[in-house]
């Protein structure tokens, strides 16, 4: 074997090693609850065949899910956040108008985050979460606003970029707390949103393999994951594909952009693999969009509602107001 030889086999038992520490380090947190991880895989399934409306069976499926108190929470916030209009006029919203709002890469992703966000945070203590939500919350903003101004990401996509590996973030803070607070410090200090360095010698493998294996936990197929770190490592090798890489890439190169330098690029950056240009028109829009969803008045955090924020005054679209204000008035002295 020449020196090259052993210099390719080294930085592939590196990997293979790196993602079996990633694999290791999400145990704890248990197996994806089967309702779930079947869930995801009709949807992805739906999603390649080009399917927009699901089914009977499977939206019954995808229904039955959406009925628990604290997903039908998830889905309302996460709509007031981001889809406002969809809530206009309905009095009552139903489940089934959330559902059909929504496409299956959409659902794929609202549910995914609803599940993983809830399943992690437990194994964290709760002052220390707030390192994981404060850059999920951010870049779930930008990721969204992105996919709904931007078709060739679309929103579930947009959910799904960087926001991931923030939430890798609780598997090295439930690994080593000491060593998370370190690294916490050392971003800081140095303006930066990841170190894979850094993050390689303290639990020898790093953000976007844990959450690659997340994915593959959640049920989208190793396909998806692969294009998702392609995107994420920005793999100029490894050719993207129209149903999962360009997206991801588009995404990843717009989040990365606002997040890190504050503004929306006028073009794509080559390593995208796609030529595309972003009208000043759409880089107006989102902009403004991003200013309104993360000013502090109008911050929602979607993923921390539950049960209790189903109510007349918090959720009033649920609740047939209208119909009451109508009997009201009809029973009213003229």
């Amino acid at each position: 074997m020449t020196e090259q030889d052993d210099l390719i086999s080294a930085l592939e038992a590196q990997a293979k090693l790196g993602w079996k520490a990633a694999s290791e380090l999400l145990h704890p947190f248990g197996p994806v609850a089967a309702n779930f991880s079947e869930a995801i895989r009709l949807l992805v399934h739906h999603y390649e065949q080009g399917v927009t409306i699901i089914p009977h069976p499977g939206q019954n499926h995808i229904l039955r899910l959406m009925k628990n108190s604290t997903i039908k929470a998830t889905y309302y916030f996460v709509t007031k956040q981001y889809r406002p209009e969809i809530l206009q006029g309905k009095h009552p919203l139903t489940i089934q108008d959330l559902f059909e709002a929504y496409a299956p890469m959409d659902h794929a992703a609202i549910l995914s985050y609803c599940y993983l966000f809830r399943n992690l945070s437990r194994k964290i203590e709760k002052d220390e979460w707030d390192y994981v939500q404060t850059p999920l919350y951010e870049a779930l903003a930008v990721g969204a606003c992105a996919g709904l101004c931007v078709p060739e990401i679309g929103f579930g996509f947009g959910l799904l970029g960087r926001g991931l590996r923030y939430l890798a973030f609780a598997a090295f803070l439930r690994e080593n707390r000491r060593g998370f607070n370190e690294y916490r410090q050392h971003l800081k200090s140095r303006d930066l949103p990841f170190d894979i360095e850094f993050e390689e010698r303290m639990w020898q493998c790093n953000n976007v393999q844990v959450s690659a294996i997340i994915l593959e936990h959640m049920g989208f197929n190793r396909s998806i994951a692969g294009q998702y770190v392609a995107a994420a490592e920005r793999d100029t090798n490894a050719p993207p594909d129209t149903l999962y890489g360009a997206r991801f890439r588009i995404a990843e190169a717009l989040i990365e952009s606002y997040m890190e330098r504050g503004e929306i690029p006028q073009s794509c950056p080559e390593w995208v693999g796609k030529d595309l240009s972003i009208p000043i028109e759409v880089r107006a829009k989102l902009l403004a969009d991003l200013r309104t969803v993360m000013s502090d008045r109008n911050r929602i955090e979607w993923l921390n509602k539950g049960s209790s924020s189903i109510n007349a005054q918090s959720t009033p679209e649920f609740f047939n107001t209208l119909s009451a204000e109508v009997s009201a008035k009809e029973l009213s002295p003229s």
